[in-house]
């Protein structure tokens, strides 16, 4: 069984953390807004620098002052919700009680709202760490938080099981009663319910809860997930049946018995018991999947690359770590140079999973060079051209053929690529600025048609003169 340990402290998180608590009681409304919304970003390495700072705050807060604070802030919230008569006007959640009547100054309130900050972080964050972390609050400052951790951890769900099981083991009667009652709310109070998660990370930690719990009544589901496809799950179940040790003897008796038709001596060992169910269930899944293997491996000599990925889906898929898995490249780099462009992603998953298989093979830059020539067909498809794609793909794989072909005519293919519809449009603007310009013209000519004659000017005085001599 692996120790658990304190998360260690990440000087760049640590950082981070003074930064959005500083933002968090910030005077002005404005970086308050900010830093609220700066909670939901952060990430599992803030766990360490959270817990530390927790630990100081526990030894600096206000004990008596605090509380108030927060009830203040809490029924000024319910009149609030009670005056506009909505019951989703306000939800329970006090740290936006405590933002909602801001008091900067006031040192209790700065303590209070950085404390439920750092719940929403860890709520956030949702690792078994970052729940052991919510847990611990209740030891650390009693009645205070309670309600905002139960919150806290109904919003987890499964997340929050692994730790609320190492919880009925804490040093705290109180943090064991809590733990108790929350894995009863969510309905997972006994081993076959706690694993009742589709989780990987969390059933893995669940499993390995029963080992720190010595929970002999969690041998059977224990072994239950010893032979998992999954690894991880797999490692962890077997690691929880060595923490529960001696008392699991009978149960790992009873499943040699099943697995063997032999029943076990009483003098063996649980241990020995333990080593030989797990050499069988390894035996027999990966017999299972090395004859899986073996018919991929056949199709690839032959030339069937595509039934070869199709046995090798199915070994990954149980067993991502497949000791031959770097012989599994080759089939996928074939098959991956046959997907047409026109479904470039999948092109792209299968010659990028070729590279996962095998990152340091013989055909490792061939590969490369696949990927980066099919990158710059998806550009040049999409108007955007990038020849330094096609440069590296040159430089990975000179013998590149599509990318040599592609090198030369790679001005062609951008006039090619490029979309028509700027230049019917440019000639539709001029169509339509001849039309228009024809009308006009038309439209002066009938006008002068239409027009009466012009009347003669009337005489000018000198002229009415002349004519009456």
């Amino acid at each position: 069984m692996p120790p658990i340990k304190a998360e260690p402290i990440d000087a760049d998180a640590q950082k981070e953390l003074d930064r959005i608590l500083s933002k968090l009681v910030s005077e002005k409304a404005d970086i308050r807004e900010a830093a609220r919304k700066d909670l939901g970003s952060v990430d599992a390495k803030m766990v360490g620098a959270i817990g530390a700072r927790i630990e100081a705050m526990r030894e600096s807060l206000d004990r008596d002052r605090a509380p108030r604070v927060l009830e203040a802030a809490r029924k000024a919230a319910r009149d609030a919700k009670k005056s506009s008569k909505d019951d989703d006007a306000a939800e329970d959640d006090w740290l936006e009680f405590m933002l909602a009547k801001p008091q900067p100054k006031e040192q209790a309130w700065r303590d209070v709202v950085e404390l439920l900050g750092m719940v929403r972080m860890l709520t956030n964050i949702g690792t078994t760490p970052a729940v052991r972390q919510i847990i611990q609050l209740r030891a650390s400052f009693g009645e205070m938080l309670r309600l905002d951790i139960s919150r806290a951890v109904a919003k987890l769900k499964d997340k929050a099981v692994p730790a609320l099981l190492e919880a009925k083991k804490h040093d705290a009667v109180v943090v064991q009663r809590f733990a108790e009652l929350e894995l009863d709310r969510l309905g997972r109070a006994i081993p076959g319910e706690a694993v009742g998660t589709t989780d990987p990370d969390v059933l893995a930690d669940v499993l390995r809860a029963f080992g720190y719990l010595r929970d002999v009544d969690a041998v059977g589901v224990c072994l239950s997930f010893a032979n998992h496809e999954r690894k991880k799950v797999r490692l962890a179940a077997r690691q929880a049946i060595t923490g529960i040790g001696e008392p699991a003897r009978w149960q790992l008796r009873d499943t040699y018995q099943d697995l063997t038709g032999d029943k076990p001596d009483k003098s063996v060992p649980w241990d020995v018991l333990a080593k030989r169910i797990f050499f069988l269930y390894d035996r027999s899944r990966v017999a299972e999947l090395s004859d899986l293997a073996v018919a991929g491996m056949t199709a690839a000599r032959a030339g069937k690359h595509a039934d070869a990925v199709v046995a090798f889906d199915k070994v990954l898929a149980r067993d991502p770590l497949f000791d031959e898995r770097a012989k599994m490249a080759p089939s996928y780099f074939e098959v991956g140079k046959t997907i047409g462009f026109d479904k470039v992603d999948d092109r792209l998953a299968m010659l990028r999973k070729a590279k996962r298989l095998d990152p340091a093979g013989p055909d490792a830059k061939k590969i490369d060079a696949e990927i980066a020539f099919t990158e710059a067909k998806a550009l040049l498809a999409e108007g955007r051209p990038d020849r330094s794609l096609v440069q590296l793909a040159l430089e990975l794989d000179p013998d590149h053929a599509g990318a040599r072909e592609l090198a030369a005519t790679f001005e062609q293919e951008i006039v090619k690529q490029q979309p028509t519809w700027p230049k019917r449009a440019a000639l539709g603007g001029i169509a339509a600025g001849t039309a228009a310009l024809l009308a006009l013209v038309a439209s002066l000519a009938l006008f002068r048609k239409k027009r009466p004659p012009t009347a003669p000017p009337p005489p000018t005085p000198e002229g009415q003169a002349s004519g009456g001599n």
